[in-house]
C-alpha cells in the first residue's frame, strides 16, 4: 500500500513538472509554420536605428518591419526578440520572453486600450498602429492580425524553422531565416539561388554592422536533393577565386564559378538543363574557374596552352602588344550550356593572358581587359577590392562581387559609394555556407595624413571629456559623453547617438566596464554623488542597480577583477571609509577598512605585483596600501605631502608626486625614495609600468626627454598603449590645439590638430588607422582619423 501511495505522488509530481515544462517556452517556438521571413534580434536598440538609418538594411528590411518598429520601440528587453512574417506578407508577429517591464501600456501616450475577453487578448492602438497581444507562458506574442495571434500554438511548431533559428549567432546584432524567393531580404544573395518551380529553400544569416558596411555569413539549406542552383556543384570541392586578378579595376558585376574538376560540374549541369556533351566543350575540362564579368568571360586554367590545342574553331585576328588575339568560330558557345549561372552571345573572340582565358563579342574589349592587366590596373589590386579581401574566404564555389552600379541593379536603388561588395558561397553536402560583406568605400588618404572622420552633436554643453568604452558586439569602440543636465550619451563608432539616459547627478571619473553575467556581454559601471549605476549596452538599468547611497560617494567607482575571473568587486568610498560590494550589488563582509580618521584624498586602485593584490589610496600624508581584506598590507616608512595626482604602479613601484614636485615611490617593503623632478607645484603626472610622463607650464616630459611647448592653458597628459606603441597626448585649451607625441617625445606627423578638450586616442573601427576623439566645442564630439 505504502508503494502504492509513493506511485501516486510521483506521478502528481512528474504531472506538475509536465505543467511547468509546458509554461516554459523558447519564444520562437510559437512561429507561424507558413513565415516567410523570421528575424531574431540580440540587440534590439541598435537594430532599432538600423531600420531607419542603416544605407542597406533599411533598403533590404521589407516595409512590415517598418509598421512592427512601432511596437518595437516601446519593448523594454535585452532579451531576443523574434518578428515573423507570413507569406501573406501584410501581418507580422513579435515574439520575446515576457517579464514585468517588458511592455508596460500605462507609461505609453496617445493610446487607447481594451481587453477582448474571449480570447485573453489585448488590443492597444497607438496613434495609428494597432497591436493586439498576449502572454503565453512565460511568452509575449504581438501581432497586426488577431487571428494570427489567436492561431499561436508551439504543439505546431515548424521543425526545420526551429533547427535553424537555433544555428543563428547570438553575438550578431541581428539574424534572419528567410525563404530563398523572398525578393527582399533574397537581394542580398545578389542571385536567384532557387531553381525554377522549386520548392523555397531556407536561408540563415547574421548580420554584424557599422554605419558604412553590412557583413552576413549562414548558410542555404537544400530540401531535396537538387532544389537549388547550388547543388550543381555537388562532389567538387571549392577553389580560390582567380577571375578578379585579370577584370580590370572598374568592373561593376562578377560572377565566379569554381571547381576542381569541371566534368562533375558539367555532369550536374547537363541534368538540369537536360543536354547531351559535344566534343567542343572539352576544352573546359582543363579549367578551374569561370567567370563573367562586364562583356566577357573569363576562364582560368593550369594549363592554358591545352586549352588553345583543344579549341578547333579558331582563327588569328590580330596582335596586340605581342599578345595574340584570336576569332572564336563558336560565337554561341556560352549561350546556354552554362545556364543558369553564365549566358553570354555573340562569343566571337578570345585571348590568352598568363592562366587566363578572356572571351568577348568586341575587340576593343579585351584589348582594354588586356592593357589594364598590363598596368597592374585589375580588381584585385584596386583599393576598394583590397578594403574588402581579409573579410572575405579563400576559396568558394560561387564568387559575386558588384560595386556602386552593380549594387544598386541588385537592389533596384541608386547606391551611392559602395564600391565593394562581395558574395561568396562555399558549398557542401546538401548546403552552402554563405558570406557577404556590403561596404562604403572611401579613397584612402594620403599616407600620415588627418582627416575628420565625423562630428557629432548633444543637446547641452559637454561638462567632461568623451570616453571610449568597448562594444563587444563589433569588439571596436563606442563613445560616451555627458552633458550639464546630466545626460549620459552613448555614440556609436561612426557618430550615431545610440542612446541618451538621464543620470541623477555628474558621474565620478571614468565609466568602468564590467561582464558581470560573464557571458561576454559588457556593462557600463559608474558612480555618482548618490548613486551606483549599472547600464546594459542599450542603456537600461541593470538590476539591482542603482544603488541609492544617503551619504556623498566622495571619489570615482573602483571596480577590481582579482584574478581576472569575472569575480567583480566595486569599492565605493565615502569620505574616510570604504564599501565593498560584488557584481550583484551585495555587501562583501570579508572586506574589513578600518580607517585612519583621515579623509581618503585618491580613488583606490588595485595592482598586483607577482601573486600578491595591493590596494591603494593616500590619506592625509599616508599611503595607505592594503590586502584584499582592507588590512593593512605594506606599512609604509615616511609621510608625504601628496599632489594633486593619482597613485600608480612604476617600476614595479607605487609611485606619485609631492607639492614640491619630486617623484615618490614606494616598495613592497615600505621603503620610500624621493627624485627631484623639476616640476612646479601645479604638474601632472601620468605613468605606464615602464613608462613615466610628467608636465609642468609649458614642458612636456617623457621617459628623459622635455619637449617646450607653447606656453599656455594644458590639460594633463594621457598616455596610451595601441598597435605595440606608446602614445602621448595634451591639449592647450588656449589655443585650442591638440598634441600627439610617440614614446620618444617625437610628434605624429600633421600634428597638433583642432580640439578645445582632453583627448582620447582609440582603436574605434575594424579599419586600419586609430582615432583621436576630442570636442570642436562645447556641444561636439569631433573624431579624427590617422591614416
Amino acid at each position: 500500500m505504502k508503494k502504492f501511495g509513493f506511485l501516486i505522488v510521483l506521478l502528481f509530481f512528474l504531472l506538475a513538472c509536465q505543467k511547468d515544462y509546458n509554461k516554459t517556452k523558447y519564444a520562437y517556438q510559437y512561429t507561424p509554420n507558413d513565415a516567410s521571413a523570421i528575424i531574431k534580434i540580440n540587440e534590439l536598440n541598435d537594430f532599432i536605428n538600423s531600420i531607419d538609418n542603416h544605407n542597406i538594411l533599411s533598403n533590404i528590411y521589407n516595409k512590415e518591419l517598418q509598421k512592427a518598429s512601432e511596437v518595437l520601440k516601446l519593448l523594454n528587453t535585452t532579451k531576443q526578440v523574434y518578428v515573423s512574417f507570413t507569406d501573406n506578407k501584410s501581418d507580422y508577429i513579435i515574439l520575446t520572453e515576457n517579464d514585468s517591464t517588458l511592455f508596460v501600456i500605462d507609461s505609453i501616450p496617445n493610446r487607447i486600450s481594451e481587453t477582448l475577453v474571449d480570447f485573453k487578448i489585448e488590443k492597444t492602438q497607438i496613434d495609428t498602429t494597432t497591436v493586439y497581444h498576449k502572454i503565453i507562458g512565460n511568452v509575449f506574442a504581438g501581432s497586426n492580425n488577431l487571428e494570427l495571434l489567436k492561431s499561436l500554438n508551439s504543439k505546431n511548431e515548424n521543425a526545420e524553422l526551429k533547427n535553424l533559428i537555433e544555428t543563428t549567432d547570438d553575438k550578431s546584432v541581428a539574424s534572419v531565416v528567410f525563404k530563398s524567393d523572398a525578393k527582399n531580404y533574397s537581394q542580398l544573395l545578389f542571385t536567384n539561388i532557387n531553381k525554377q518551380d522549386s520548392t523555397a529553400n531556407y536561408t540563415v544569416l547574421d548580420f554584424r554592422y557599422t554605419e558604412n558596411s553590412l557583413h552576413y555569413n549562414g548558410i542555404l539549406k537544400s530540401q531535396d536533393s537538387i532544389s537549388n542552383n547550388l547543388d550543381n556543384f555537388k562532389h567538387t570541392i571549392p577553389q580560390k577565386t582567380h577571375s578578379p586578378e585579370l577584370a580590370p579595376y572598374n568592373t561593376s558585376s562578377l560572377l565566379s564559378i569554381s571547381y576542381d574538376d569541371f566534368l562533375t560540374f558539367n555532369n550536374n549541369l547537363n541534368q538540369i538543363n537536360q543536354q547531351a556533351t559535344d566534343s567542343i566543350q572539352t576544352f573546359l575540362n582543363f579549367t578551374n574557374e569561370i567567370a563573367l564579368i562586364d562583356e566577357a568571360v573569363i576562364l582560368h586554367s593550369l594549363d592554358t596552352n591545352l586549352i588553345l590545342e583543344s579549341i578547333e574553331a579558331k582563327s588569328s585576328a590580330e596582335t596586340f602588344r605581342e599578345i595574340e588575339i584570336y576569332e572564336f568560330g563558336d560565337v554561341d558557345f556560352f549561350k546556354s550550356r552554362l545556364k543558369p549561372f553564365i549566358s553570354f552571345s555573340e562569343t566571337k573572340y578570345f585571348s590568352i593572358y598568363e592562366n587566363f582565358i578572356v572571351f568577348s563579342n568586341s575587340i576593343d574589349r579585351i584589348k582594354t581587359i588586356l592593357t589594364n592587366a598590363l598596368n597592374n590596373n585589375t580588381l584585385a589590386n584596386s583599393e576598394a577590392f583590397t578594403s574588402i579581401s581579409e573579410n572575405l574566404s579563400d576559396e568558394a564555389s560561387m564568387f559575386i562581387f558588384k560595386n556602386s552600379e552593380g549594387l544598386s541593379e541588385v537592389l533596384n536603388k541608386e547606391i551611392k559609394g559602395y564600391n565593394a561588395n562581395a558574395v561568396q558561397y562555399i558549398y557542401e553536402d546538401s548546403y552552402a555556407h554563405v558570406n557577404g560583406i556590403i561596404q562604403k568605400f572611401k579613397k584612402r588618404a594620403a599616407s600620415n595624413s588627418i582627416t575628420e572622420a565625423f562630428n557629432t552633436n548633444v543637446e547641452s554643453e559637454i561638462i567632461s571629456a568623451p570616453q571610449t568604452l568597448k562594444n563587444h558586439i563589433t569588439n571596436a569602440h563606442d563613445i560616451a559623453v555627458q552633458d550639464v543636465n546630466n545626460v549620459l550619451y552613448l555614440i556609436s563608432n561612426s557618430g550615431s547617438v545610440l542612446w541618451k539616459k538621464q543620470l541623477k547627478g555628474k558621474i565620478l571619473g571614468k565609466i568602468e566596464q564590467m561582464d558581470m553575467y560573464k557571458n561576454g556581454r559588457l556593462q557600463l559601471v559608474f558612480a555618482t554623488s548618490n548613486h551606483i549605476y549599472v547600464l546594459d549596452r542599450n542603456g537600461n538599468d541593470v538590476s539591482p542597480f542603482p544603488k541609492n547611497f544617503k551619504d556623498d560617494i566622495t571619489q570615482p567607482l573602483s571596480v577590481f577583477d582579482y584574478d581576472k575571473r569575472k569575480d567583480y568587486r566595486l569599492l565605493v568610498t565615502q569620505g574616510k571609509n570604504l564599501i565593498m560590494y560584488n557584481a550583484k550589488g551585495e555587501l562583501v563582509t570579508g572586506f574589513n577598512y578600518k580607517n585612519n580618521s583621515s579623509t581618503i584624498d585618491t580613488q583606490p586602485k588595485h595592482f598586483r605585483i607577482g601573486s600578491k593584490d595591493y590596494l591603494t589610496f593616500a590619506t592625509g600624508e599616508n599611503l595607505q596600501i592594503l590586502n584584499r581584506q582592507g588590512n593593512i598590507r605594506v606599512n609604509v616608512k615616511g609621510k608625504i605631502q601628496f599632489s594633486e595626482n593619482d597613485i600608480y604602479l612604476y617600476q614595479n613601484k607605487f609611485t606619485t608626486t609631492n607639492i614640491l614636485g619630486q617623484l615618490i615611490q614606494v616598495d613592497t617593503k615600505g621603503n620610500l625614495s624621493t627624485k627631484n623632478l623639476m616640476l612646479t607645484d601645479k604638474h601632472r603626472l601620468e605613468t605606464t609600468s615602464k613608462t613615466l610622463v610628467s608636465m609642468t607650464e609649458n614642458k612636456l616630459n617623457i621617459k628623459s626627454r622635455t619637449i617646450d611647448l607653447d606656453y599656455g592653458e594644458y590639460t594633463a597628459p594621457s598616455v596610451f598603449y595601441l598597435n605595440d606603441k606608446i602614445y602621448v597626448t595634451t591639449t592647450d585649451l588656449q589655443s585650442k590645439k591638440v598634441y600627439l607625441f610617440d614614446s620618444q617625445a617625437k610628434s605624429i606627423p600633421n600634428f597638433p590638430i583642432f580640439g578645445t578638450s582632453a583627448a582620447e586616442l582609440q582603436k574605434l573601427d575594424t579599419e586600419k588607422g586609430l582615432e583621436l576623439i576630442t570636442q570642436s566645442d562645447s556641444k561636439n564630439i569631433v573624431v579624427y582619423k590617422l591614416h
